[in-house]
Formats: structure tokens, C-alpha cells, sequence
């Protein structure tokens, strides 16, 4: 098994999209981050017997500097099955219902038939990595450490590539537990399942005749006699056998052209979402609302609980400058002046004991492996449980699945402020607020030896996008800490 990020030399062809089955369509998201498949490489192609040509018929074989005979390429290799990541995709599920995906056999030689259009190959090759210089391989398998195998070297027949598309963030492993490979990337691969050899082609030379007694060299000993003569010389005794006793039959002959056989793989892959920023929270809590108002993303927006039963990602929208944020927004990009838009992920609800599979907590949470910044998203206008307790319920649970997710920096926004100032007034919603980051600060203080304290505490409405430029700095700076601690 290997890695790679280059695409590979030989033919290749993309597994073609399939429509998950209706029942896993209806529950797609249960089975949209999991998917066990079994890969098949291609058998390797045979190699074929040469016979001697007669005098004047069929190609010349030429001599080798090692005065061998120059013998045409043998089958061609069995084709690679290959992952690789596609950055537009956003599950497995068309992974799903397919037995076993096999990628295609390598071509049988067709001997000296192959000698003329090999011998062209081959000259072409080496004569392009004169050219280029290149210490690596060029286009149709010839490398340059290879190309002392002359003619034989070169493919012709190698079988197809299968290129079996994933989404970023699929970690693979096979079913038996051992780790392949994490794509992450986009265009980043990973063969998973290595194509059989060709067979070579061997060279049948003619038998010597023998002669007209059945024998050649010198006699056996005497005829009619009941003693077995003792030579002096142990290895006299081979004086008396043909040569030909030792030469390969056609059988044998053919056996050592068979082609390799194939690599079966029964693989495990599992989506682990890639983001910078993950949103954690209660069900109803607005995190899709408040990701549709820090992005472009459009995700599914309803008034009651478990709407989001999938993650949704979306870019984050770069803060719009003003003068009282103009100092740590200039920080902020000073500090890193090439990063990318950070990637927010929008992850189903979580509720007390998602650690032991409620809610279908152990399903989602897996997917906070890779964030930087955890942003809890707190509903203010939830009596039970209140703030605090939300606060608390979400953090235990992330301990209790993975102690290291509290490691990370995060910051807590306070949403759905607008709810008591349309209702009594900016007064009730200043009193809201107050209590909120007070019971924020004590729970902080009470776990303060399993986790840092939030990077801030951001009152916002991800329905009025109010509040949405000072959460951007807030991530921002949460994520600058990331980068420190990295």
C-alpha cells in the first residue's frame, strides 16, 4: 500500500457514480460517513513461450550486451485500485451496494508479434529521458534505472487504474483494523490494492538431437552384468546423462509465463469531517442558522429540533473592517497573511450522554477530530437546561468521548439574544446576557483544570446576523492560538 500525489502512469478509469439503494437513501444519515467494500487489483497478464525463429522467418532476435537473447515485453501488470479525493464530494454513500470493484487484468503478450512496436517504445523512451534528463520515469513505464532491461521493459498491455473517488477527510483501514492511509488533500491518493504481475516470456530453445540408440556420451557400463560399477570421479556419472534431461518441458515452460495474481482487500473507510471551526451545541440551538449567516452555505433551517442530521461546511466570509475592529483585524492578518477562508462545520445537535451513542451522539461526534476551534453555540432563551448547564453538558460529553477535544481553544457564542429584546426591551436583553457570561465564567472556573478558558464569550442573534463581525475576529484570534500551540 502506498501514497502518493501524483497520478499514475498507467491507463485509468474513474469508478462510475451510483445512486445509494432507496432504503439507505431514506437513513443516508446513519450511513453516510461508514462504508466497508471489498477492492480487487487485476490479475497480472500472461507472458508468452518464444521458439527460435527459422532462418529467414519472423523477427531477428537480437543479443543482448549480455549476450542473452532480446525478448519481447511480457503480460502487462494488473491495474492498481486507487483512492483518491474529491473535493466534491461530502459522503460515502455511493460507496454503498456495490459487492466488489475490480479494476482490470493486464494484457497477455503476444510475443514476437510485440517485438517490432516494443522495439519503437523503447527507443522513443530512452531517448526522451536523454532529452529531459530525468532520473524518474517516463511515459509508458520505463524508468531509467529499468531501461538496462531494454525492450522487455517496456508496457504495453497494462491493465486499467480503478479510480475510486472519496470525499476529504476518509480514513482507511481495512477490515482487520490495520491503518492504509488518512486523505485529507484534495487530488491526494492511496493504493490500496497493488495489480499482479505480468508473466515474462521465456525462450524455448531447440532440443539437441540424440542419437540413433537414444543415447549420447559415453556408455553405461557393462551390458548383462549384475554389479554396479563405482566411477572415481563421483560426478563422472552426469557424463552419461543428455543435457536435454535438464531443459523445462512445455508445461513448466508455460507456468513460468503465468502472470501474477490479483490483491483482494476488504477495506473500512470512515469520514471524519475536515474543518477548521466546529459547532457544538443542543439541538435548536441556530447552528445552521448561524452558519448560513457566517457563510455562503445554505443549510436546512427549521424551527425544531434535529434538523440537521448531516454535517454542513461552509466557508467563513472574511469580517468586514471598521474602525473600532481595525487593530486586531489588521493583527489578526498580519499574523497569517496566506491563510485560507477557515472552514466551519455545522454538526447534528448533541445531548447529555451523546458519549454513549443518545442522539446519535457517537455518530457526530467523531467528526470533531480534526477541528481546531470548537464554538459552542448556546441557546439563550432556553430556561432548562439553562446556559450554564448547556455550557457544562457539552463539554462533559467531549471529555467523556475524547479528553483531547477540550484541549483545543474554543469560543462561546450566546445566540438568540434578539428573542428578550424584541420581547421587553434592550434592558431584559443586557440582564439576559450578563447572566449568561457570568455562569459561562463560573463553569470556566470550575473546569479550568480540564480545559482553558474561552478564547471569548460572544453575544450574537444568528437570526438578525447581528454580532456576526465580532464572532469572525473571535474565531479568528481562536484559531491564531491553534496555530500557536501547533
Amino acid at each position: 500500500m502506498a501514497a502518493s500525489r501524483k497520478g499514475d502512469s498507467k491507463p485509468s478509469k474513474r469508478l462510475s457514480s451510483k445512486a445509494p439503494p432507496e432504503d439507505i437513501e431514506k437513513l443516508k444519515h446513519l450511513y453516510f460517513d461508514e462504508v466497508e467494500v471489498v477492492v480487487r487489483s487485476g490479475n497480472g497478464g500472461d507472458g508468452a513461450v518464444i521458439a527460435l525463429p527459422a532462418r529467414g522467418e519472423g523477427p531477428r532476435l537480437k543479443r543482448t550486451s549480455d549476450d542473452d537473447f532480446e525478448l519481447p515485453p511480457g503480460g502487462g501488470a494488473g491495474g492498481n485500485v486507487v483512492l483518491f479525493v474529491d473535493p466534491a464530494l461530502s459522503d460515502l454513500l455511493h460507496l454503498r451496494g456495490r459487492p466488489v470493484l475490480v479494476a482490470s487484468r493486464g494484457g497477455d503478450s503476444q510475443g514476437l508479434r510485440d517485438l517490432p512496436a516494443a522495439r519503437e517504445r523503447w527507443r522513443a523512451l530512452v531517448e526522451q529521458m536523454g532529452n529531459s534528463g530525468s532520473a524518474g520515469s517516463a511515459p509508458g513505464g520505463v524508468t531509467r534505472a529499468g531501461a538496462a532491461g531494454g525492450v522487455s521493459s517496456v508496457k504495453l498491455r497494462d491493465g486499467e487504474v480503478l479510480r475510486i473517488p472519496v470525499p476529504p477527510g476518509t480514513f482507511v483501514r481495512t477490515k482487520s483494523g490495520k491503518v492504509l492511509g488518512d486523505l485529507v488533500a484534495p487530488r491526494q491518493e492511496l493504493i490500496v490494492a497493488v495489480g499482479g504481475e505480468g508473466g515474462p516470456c521465456v525462450l524455448n530453445q531447440e532440443r539437441k538431437p540424440r542419437d540413433a540408440g537414444g543415447r549420447s556420451g559415453k556408455g553405461s557400463g557393462r551390458r548383462g552384468s549384475s554389479r554396479t560399477s563405482v566411477p572415481d570421479d563421483p560426478m563422472a556419472a552426469f557424463d552419461n546423462v543428455d543435457e536435454d534431461a535438464f531443459a523445462p518441458s512445455e508445461d513448466e515452460l508455460l507456468g513460468l509465463t503465468r502472470g501474477r495474481p490479483a490483491q483482494e482487500v476488504a477495506l473500512s473507510l470512515v469520514l471524519r469531517t475536515v474543518a477548521d471551526v466546529g459547532f457544538v451545541g443542543f439541538p435548536n440551538a441556530g447552528k445552521s442558522t448561524l452558519l448560513g449567516a457566517l457563510s455562503r452555505a445554505t443549510p436546512e433551517v427549521a424551527p425544531f429540533p434535529f434538523t440537521t442530521l448531516m454535517p454542513n461546511l461552509g466557508a467563513m466570509q472574511q469580517a468586514s473592517a471598521s474602525p473600532s475592529a481595525s487593530t486586531a483585524a489588521t493583527a489578526a492578518s498580519t499574523r497569517s497573511p496566506t491563510r485560507a477562508p477557515p472552514v466551519l462545520a455545522d454538526l447534528p445537535g448533541l445531548v447529555e450522554d451523546a458519549h454513549q451513542g443518545r442522539g446519535l451522539g457517537r455518530l457526530f461526534l467523531r467528526h470533531l477530530r480534526r477541528v481546531r476551534v470548537v464554538l459552542y453555540v448556546l441557546d439563550t432563551n432556553c430556561k432548562e437546561p439553562s446556559v450554564g448547564e448547556q455550557y457544562d453538558v457539552l463539554k462533559r460529553e467531549l471529555r467523556l468521548y475524547n479528553p483531547q477535544y477540550l484541549e483545543r481553544p474554543h469560543v462561546v457564542a450566546l445566540n438568540k439574544l434578539d428573542i428578550p429584546l424584541e420581547a421587553d426591551g434592550e434592558e431584559a436583553m443586557k440582564l439576559v446576557q450578563r447572566e449568561a457570561t457570568r455562569a459561562i465564567a463560573v463553569s470556566a472556573g470550575r473546569s479550568a483544570n480540564e480545559t482553558a478558558a474561552p478564547v471569548a464569550v460572544v453575544p450574537i442573534s444568528g437570526m438578525r446576523r447581528k454580532g456576526m463581525r465580532i464572532l469572525k475576529e473571535a474565531l479568528e484570534k481562536a484559531l491564531d492560538v491553534a496555530d500557536d500551540v501547533e
